[in-house]
């Protein structure tokens, strides 16, 4: 048998569980590292932003993980770690398709939208390809002295005053771990859920409602070549940034397309659907569902028409969970335990590594006792208060898919509060207990409540009185002219500072 006691106990691999353990270890805490799979492995999840990038930044400062903070962005990761693959990625663009047409630049770019988050390559922000940086931590965290269980099949989790047990085997190796602390890193928090009996949300409660069929793929045309392939360099000529150097969202009826490229020539792609408008058809399989997708918008299947899918398509049924309570005085959740919603513009990192953050400070300044009780419930309650408000982004935004015009406005809300929130940082202004994309702000919820509540059944027809309210509701925060009409949806970087409260 092989037995650990420890202070802390983590159950699964992927980057947020791998970085807790490694700041526990070097804090002094005792830690065993626990995962069900094993390295490198698949992962979805992999487009970072400006947010994620200051905050594993502030991780590796804080904690004294030199070798973290290359990874803050693409041109610094590109120099100290070309042996892993990331992507480039400049920032976010949107593209418009309707049914049986192919798609067609409009000269005021009104089925497009594209914003940048970057001023240059050097600065950018990457996506991750997770198989191998995921891997690539928990080697960093076993030369670090993580003891790590891989291939770990939990069988039974108990919970008393004293602490946590877990039993399981590792091929015919029986194996024990006594703990003081856990913190379920998996991603669905089943294990802490089930052991203590927290309830989920009702779904019925949550706005966003996707499911999702995606895969991994080589030969994927870059859209901007498919673009000028049909009508010339005209047809990005304004673009700000290069297209594809993005988290690119390709939107559908009741839908949207994600597509993110590594450099190592693979592309993540995916279809996040309406479950009411997309139900899965019997008896048709994941594949053929995708190839009746893509056959449904021309340009679409022009830049599939070489995809060869690298790894078996996951097809989901509706994707969104929460539970009802995220931390207690001896355990904790990440958020994508906690709950989840969509990929839609990109927060599952960023989230994750607030949580990270928050956590490793918790181990840093509290020892077990009244104090740590008490920050882990704040952790807790700020965990769901923060996918609570991304589900109203979220949510809101998939009412406007139909009307794109609205919906440049009501994604305004996203792109404003992240740049608001990230020179907030830059000017050394935020603080390590600030909300992820000011879910503790009043005076903007409040604006946002009323653009969310008029733009999510707003006629078409009444969008550009609609955009010139926002634009003068959000001015007080919107440091990067965005909402301007003048710029026909084309946002290059500012990172000019503006007034911040």
């Amino acid at each position: 048998m092989t037995r650990f006691d420890c202070d802390l106990a983590i159950l699964g691999s992927g980057f947020g569980g791998t970085l807790l353990a490694i700041i526990a270890q070097k804090l002094g805490h005792s830690v065993v590292l626990l995962e069900r799979g094993r390295h490198p492995r698949f992962a979805i999840g992999e487009s970072s932003t400006p947010l994620a990038d200051f905050k594993l930044a502030d991780i590796a400062n804080r904690f004294g993980l030199d070798w973290l903070r290359p990874f803050a962005k693409y041109g610094p990761w590109k120099a100290t770690n070309p042996h892993l693959p990331c992507g480039l990625k400049r920032g976010f663009s949107f593209f418009r398709h309707e049914r049986g047409q192919p798609f067609t630049p409009r000269d005021d770019n009104a089925n497009t939208l594209i914003v940048a988050a970057s001023p240059n390559d050097e600065t950018a922000d990457t996506h991750w390809f997770r198989a191998d940086f995921d891997s690539h931590l928990v080697d960093r965290a076993v030369e670090a002295g993580v003891p790590y269980l891989d291939n770990l099949e939990t069988h039974a989790v108990r919970h008393d005053s004293r602490g946590w047990e877990l039993d399981g085997t590792r091929g015919d190796e029986t194996v024990a771990v006594r703990a003081e602390m856990l913190i379920d890193a998996t991603g669905t928090g089943q294990v802490v859920a089930g052991a203590l009996g927290i309830a989920p949300v009702d779904p019925a409660h949550l706005r966003v409602k996707s499911r999702a069929l995606y895969s991994h793929f080589t030969g994927v045309a870059p859209w901007q070549s498919v673009l000028e392939e049909q009508y010339g360099t005209a047809a990005t000529a304004t673009h700000p940034f290069p297209c594809d150097a993005a988290a690119l969202h390709q939107i559908i009826d009741n839908g949207w397309m994600w597509v993110l490229r590594f450099e190592n020539g693979i592309t993540s792609a995916g279809f996040s659907l309406d479950p009411g408008a997309h139900p899965i058809v019997p008896g048709e399989s994941p594949e053929a569902e995708w190839s009746r997708l893509l056959n449904t918008y021309p340009s679409l299947a022009r830049q599939f028409a070489r995809a060869v899918p690298v790894r078996p398509f996951v097809r989901t049924g509706r994707l969104q969970r929460r539970l009802s309570q995220a931390a207690g005085p001896d355990w904790a959740l990440l958020p994508h335990g906690a709950g989840f919603l969509d990929a839609w513009l990109s927060p599952g990192i960023a989230q994750t590594l607030f949580a990270v953050n928050r956590l490793g400070r918790i181990l840093a300044e509290e020892r077990a006792g009244p104090g740590r009780e008490r920050r882990l419930n704040e952790y807790g309650q700020t965990v769901l208060r923060e996918l609570a408000w991304v589900d109203e982004i979220t949510g809101t935004c998939f009412a406007c898919l139909d009307r794109f015009p609205v919906l440049v406005s009501v994604a305004a809300l996203y792109f404003v509060a992240a740049i608001y929130c990230e020179e907030r940082e830059r000017a050394g202004l935020a603080t390590p207990d600030d909300a992820f994309l000011l879910t503790d702000h009043p005076e903007y919820r409040a604006v946002a409540d009323h653009i969310f509540r008029k733009g999510a059944g707003l006629p078409a027809a009444d969008a550009d009185a609609f955009a010139a309210e926002v634009r003068e509701l959000l001015a007080p925060y919107n440091s990067c002219g965005l909402c301007d009409p003048d710029r026909c949806n084309m946002y290059p970087y500012t990172g000019s500072l503006s007034p911040l409260r």
